[in-house]
């Protein structure tokens, strides 16, 4: 199993783009840290919504010398039961290097959640471990046509 994968309605992203985008140079436009649903036994689950903008870079060239990006877009990601929580360095544009995941599993080799790394270029960095993620939504950036 891919990392990605392990995000319900990830499909969403790969409908969207095509594949699933590294997000290098995508912006961090919102993170929520949420605590406010209740779990069927009642407890609080600590949640972590990220709005993380993305697009898949061309080898083209545009007529003002940058590489052409395709599909550019908004995936809202929702990740639940969060521990291991680390964030850092917020600022005007919050630019990440990738958005990483790896796969974590328990001692008896089962998957057990997500650990996510917001490898920071420029402002924003962070890193979480999530039982649950899915993806929300995909929405395309404001007024950016494709093509």
């Amino acid at each position: 199993m891919q990392p990605h994968e392990f995000i319900e309605d990830h499909g969403k992203v790969l409908a969207h783009f095509g594949q699933w985008p590294s997000f290098h140079d995508g912006e961090i436009h919102r993170l929520v840290l949420d605590r406010t649903q209740r779990g069927t036994d009642g407890h609080f689950i600590p949640a972590v919504e990220i709005h993380l903008r993305g697009w898949i870079m061309t080898s083209e060239i545009t007529d003002v010398g940058f590489y052409k990006l395709e599909h550019d877009s908004v995936v809202h990601f929702r990740f639940e039961e969060v521990s291991d929580l680390e964030l850092d360095g917020l600022n005007h544009q919050n630019v990440l290097s990738c958005l990483g995941l790896e796969l974590l599993y328990d001692s008896q080799n089962q998957l057990a959640g997500l650990e996510v790394e917001l490898e920071h270029c420029f402002g924003l960095s962070g890193a979480f471990r999530a039982r649950r993620a899915r993806v929300l939504t995909v929405t395309p950036f404001p007024g950016v046509v494709d093509g």
